[in-house]
């Protein structure tokens, strides 16, 4: 067996997400991320939900936070996906400036 076994794995499918940040503190770190939420077989709602998911260990959470970042180029540059990132620009950068 390999050693090299992935310590997170994401369903890319269940979420649209738009945008990710992360911020840490002295014993925790916080990993907000923007998603639009499925609703079916490819229907995902326009309007994304915003989550903030909290760890213990600032190197857990930046796992988190670079999966999660991958996942946002990835369906940043989805043609079927870009019509969530241009109708929810304003959001997204709302979100962005908000999570400083």
């Amino acid at each position: 067996m390999s050693a090299n076994k992935p310590v997170l794995t994401l369903n890319m499918d269940e979420k649209i997400y738009l945008a990710v940040a992360k911020q840490d503190l002295d014993k925790l770190s916080f990993v907000y991320t923007l998603a639009c939420l499925r609703r079916g077989p490819n229907q995902y709602d326009v309007n994304p939900v915003s989550e903030i998911h909290t760890f213990k260990s600032h190197t857990e959470a930046n796992v988190y936070h670079d999966t999660i970042n991958q996942i946002v180029d990835f369906h940043a540059n989805d043609k079927t996906k870009k019509v969530l990132f241009d109708t929810n620009s304003p959001l997204i950068e709302s979100f962005l400036e908000n999570t400083k």
